[in-house]
């Protein structure tokens, strides 16, 4: 992987760690924020890489390398309010 690589996914993932923290503490999960920062970072990567490769849809908030901040930022929050949702 080059640095530019590198570098998207750690900011990808850095967003994903914010918005899965607002989404567990929108779920009202306050006992578990370290999960939920883990799982907003696993699902913000994994959403972004997915609509990354899906033909025909373009990214918004362009992060490089064909990432998207939008679709990072909402599969955190998705990720992290589910997970902390389904664990009270």
């Amino acid at each position: 992987m080059d640095d530019a690589l590198v570098q998207v996914i750690l900011r990808i993932g850095a967003l994903g760690a914010v918005t899965g923290l607002v989404g567990g503490l929108l779920a009202s999960s306050r006992a578990n924020l370290m999960g939920s920062i883990v799982m907003g970072v696993l699902g913000s990567l994994s959403i972004a890489a997915i609509m990354r490769f899906v033909p025909g849809v373009t990214p918004i908030f362009e992060a490089g390398e064909g990432f998207s901040y939008l679709y990072g930022g909402l599969g955190g929050l998705l990720l992290g309010f589910v997970v902390s949702a389904s664990n009270k």
